[in-house]
């Protein structure tokens, strides 16, 4: 634009210097040419003015517009149309309010606005509304609003009222009654509002149809957009077309025509505000889906190409918001229909839907159809393809967009939405792009999270990378939940009106801690477990070995990948408490996995589930990954039993998932066996389970009185724990973890039984007792030597001394090889 307006110019003073050239002869013989060059002089010095203005456009939504235009003190002062206005800073302007031309150099038009001077704006800044911005480029027929476009003032301006004005309702998908759009009209038009001919002007069903909106029960019919066709006004007597002019209630005669279609305002991220665009989280995806789209909406290039596409990404992780945000920033209508509310139980049903479906769409164009949860479309009552609605979709689509039909003047763009199920080959060779959502990781959540705050005009003191790591496996949805919930317990709170919209830590902790309660049955949720290392006694060797094991590859100092580490030994030795508590001290989610729960009976299943635990723990990155009982998951393969080789593919694809853990960091692999003989050898290579540490019983007395010192330190002992020594004395040679963890819940249940006995002969008691007797019945347990002694009676340890001799050999053998 820039060399645009500098070509103009030069073939401006050319022009000038040719006619000086000319006139100078002509002036020595007629004076008044003298005029005619003066007045090329006026014209060429002001358009050199004009030129040098180098407004800058700012465009803001339309409710933020209209806000900064209600603050003003001029604006409340004199009447000002606020939808047919701007703020400006214009060093010429010397009054509050007054008219301008803008021009624009490339298309030689012009476009009559109001602008509101507005000391706060920078000096040639211009802010107008989203609204205005699209009357704007209609009419200048410019793209984008550049240094090619100025502004002339207006020095005298008469007042006109229309005496007709005919308007259409640009076509929308909501199912709007005419009383209505009327009672909208009416109100909106109470006021004068300036009307040009070809413009669009907004209307807003919560502000001039309060009653119906709230009553409607419709809370999508917020917004309507209106195009003027045609404005007259009376001259002595005679009515005549003008291009603009003033439309009021009872001045003005409106006629509402037939509903057109149009391009509706563009959305805007305000350029003015302190935060400018989406986050990356949404900006990714957004770009690639506007940048398939774009083609399809320009006028002079016809693809024969069907413009339907596929958008892929897990339950909830916003995309219907992404192609809603989409349609948005085109100028497009959005239509939002769920397959499931389109599949019955019946294909002639279902066909039918589809057509009404597609036919609603057809007459709100220019618009995008949005169908989600297109995975479940096509299936019968018992999850098997329909061959005949998938033809019937096929069908109906190639009708819609047929050849031999004429070309429409607006698109009707199609986007389905599916999860990470694959489509059956039918549907999906009907689309021509598929984008794909990835999974959030810890940075993009706290982006996400830091702009949901701001779109919703709250402020937090709270670490968001902090919380964004705690929310592991939370996406789109799960966030915006979260910060609903912070925002309403903040309000509980009590807090006054100013400092509620400002969250704190603890309002995510407890919003956090409310969504996990709620969503507690949700499957598989890695979570960060509370198991510090004291609650573990003895096992010093081990923590070292798996502390050594972890903290490097965490520090990354050298580039070192991670290995798995294997845990082995008899049951009840704490190697499920040991990877828990790995997982507290770092703070990494911890991803428990049972072998036999992987398994299912449907072919493929197995494998797709052992793919999406990995998938899982990528995006709690960083996280622990624990596999207990892995000899049921991982077997020696080739071995009989196995009829259809089902085990031999679980540990392929357990195999090649662990192989490509080094692109990802931060996953660390614990397994736990109680028999390590049984595991393929491919698992125990370097690389994967590379590193084997034995978990045995507790045979020396050290290790005893450790492990209850850990479980016995929030008991009251009558001796402060003195006595503990007597009881390591009076223990087997040979107990696990869970052997001794009997021996001290048992000791425990005795001490209460005891209490429980005398506070029922001293008070007679029921056995029923209040909230406050149990309390106090709590505090008065102590628990002595002699509670111990009777569940050391009672003892009798898990693991045999065969089985002990067994487990030494293995840890022989496994050690040399």
């Amino acid at each position: 634009m820039y060399k645009t307006r500098r070509r103009m110019l030069s073939m401006l003073l050319l022009h000038k210097k040719i006619i000086r050239k000319i006139t100078s002869t002509l002036m020595r013989q007629d004076s008044r040419y003298v005029l005619s060059y003066a007045f090329l002089e006026y014209l060429c010095r002001r358009l050199q003015r004009m030129s040098r203005q180098n407004l800058r456009w700012i465009t803001l939504p339309d409710v933020a517009f209209k806000h900064m235009l209600k603050d003003l003190k001029d604006a409340q002062s004199k009447y000002i149309d606020l939808d047919s206005c701007a703020l400006a800073n214009i060093p010429f302007s010397k009054e509050s309010s007054s008219w301008f031309h803008v021009c624009s150099m490339t298309s030689l038009t012009r476009y009559k606005l109001m602008l509101v001077s507005a000391s706060d704006v920078n000096e040639n800044t211009i802010l107008i509304s989203e609204t205005m911005l699209h009357n704007l480029q209609n009419a200048l027929h410019s793209e984008q609003l550049d240094e090619s476009c100025f502004i002339l003032p207006l020095e005298d301006d008469v007042v006109e009222f229309a005496s007709e004005a005919r308007i259409s309702l640009i076509a929308n998908p909501y199912d709007c009654a005419a009383e209505m759009v009327d009672v909208m009209l009416e109100n909106y038009f109470s006021r004068p509002r300036y009307l040009r001919v070809n413009d669009v002007f907004r209307i807003d069903a919560r502000e001039y149809a309060q009653d119906r909106f709230y009553s409607s029960g419709s809370p999508a019919i917020c917004t309507m957009y209106f195009t003027v066709k045609s404005l007259k006004v009376d001259h002595y007597g005679c009515s005549d077309s003008v291009n603009s002019c003033y439309v009021v209630r009872g001045e003005s005669t409106l006629i509402q025509e037939a509903r057109v279609h149009d391009y509706i305002p563009r959305k805007h991220v305000s350029a003015f505000a302190e935060r400018v665009g989406y986050p990356s989280a949404l900006t990714e995806p957004l770009e690639h889906l506007v940048s398939c789209i774009t083609p399809f909406l320009k006028k002079d290039v016809q693809l024969h190409v069907r413009p339907m596409f596929l958008v892929k990404g897990p339950r909830g992780c916003g995309k219907r918001e992404l192609v809603r945000i989409a349609a948005a920033e085109m100028g497009l209508n959005f239509v939002g229909v769920d397959f499931a509310e389109v599949q019955t139980l019946t294909a002639a049903q279902t066909e039918a839907k589809l057509r009404i479906t597609l036919h609603n769409a057809q007459q709100c164009i220019p618009c995008i159809l949005y169908l989600n949860n297109i995975q479940i479309f096509g299936k019968t009552a018992e999850g098997q393809k329909d061959e005949r609605i998938i033809s019937a979709f096929s069908a109906e689509i190639a009708t819609l967009y047929a050849d031999r039909r004429p070309r429409r003047r607006f698109p009707l763009i199609i986007v389905a939405a599916s999860d990470e199920t694959d489509l059956p080959a039918e549907l999906q060779r009907i689309f021509i792009e598929t984008i794909r959502v990835k999974h959030l990781n810890q940075n993009k959540r706290a982006e996400l999270m830091s702009w949901l705050l701001f779109d919703r005009n709250l402020t937090t003191t709270a670490d968001l990378s902090k919380v964004a790591g705690l929310c592991s496996d939370f996406r789109f949805a799960d966030l915006m939940a979260l910060t609903l919930h912070a925002a309403k317990f903040r309000c509980k709170s009590g807090m006054p009106r100013d400092e509620s919209k400002i969250l704190a830590q603890t309002d995510f902790d407890r919003a956090y801690e409310y969504m996990q309660s709620v969503y507690s049955d949700n499957k598989g949720a890695p979570r960060v477990p509370e198991v510090r290392w004291d609650d573990i006694g003895g096992l010093a060797e081990l923590k070292r070995e798996i502390i050594r094991r972890i903290q490097l590859p965490l520090l990354n100092a050298f580039g070192f990948g991670q290995s798995g580490l294997l845990l082995y030994g008899p049951p009840g030795t704490g190697k499920t408490l040991l990877a828990k508590a790995v997982a507290t001290e770092y703070q990494l989610h911890f991803l428990s996995i049972k072998g036999p729960e992987v398994l299912n009976m449907y072919v493929g299943q197995s494998e797709k589930n052992v793919r999406q635990i990995f998938e899982r723990a990528r995006s709690a990155a960083p996280c622990i990954v624990f596999f207990d009982e892995l000899d049921s998951l991982a077997p020696n393969r080739g071995r009989s039993g196995d009829s259809g080789g089902v085990m031999d593919r679980v540990v392929s694809q357990l195999l090649a998932e662990m192989d490509g853990l080094d692109e990802s960091g931060g996953i660390f692999i614990i397994g736990a066996t109680n028999r390590p003989d049984l595991i393929d050898p491919a698992l125990l290579r370097p690389g994967r389970f590379d590193k084997m540490l034995y978990v045995g019983i507790h045979s020396d007395r050290a290790s005893k009185l450790g492990v209850l010192q850990a479980q016995t330190r929030k008991f009251e002992l009558r001796e402060n724990g003195r006595e503990l020594e007597r009881v390591v004395d009076r223990l087997p040679d040979n107990v696990t973890g869970a052997d001794l963890y009997s021996v001290s819940s048992n000791a425990w249940l005795n001490a209460v039984r005891e209490v429980l006995a005398r506070h029922r002969e001293s008070k007679n008691l029921n056995k029923d007792f209040s909230v406050g007797e149990e309390d106090t019945i709590k505090e008065s347990v102590i628990v002595e030597l002699r509670h111990f002694l009777d569940a050391i009676r009672d003892l009798v340890p898990s693991v045999s001394d065969e089985e002990i001799e067994r487990y030494n050999r293995m840890r022989t053998e496994l050690s040399s090889t």
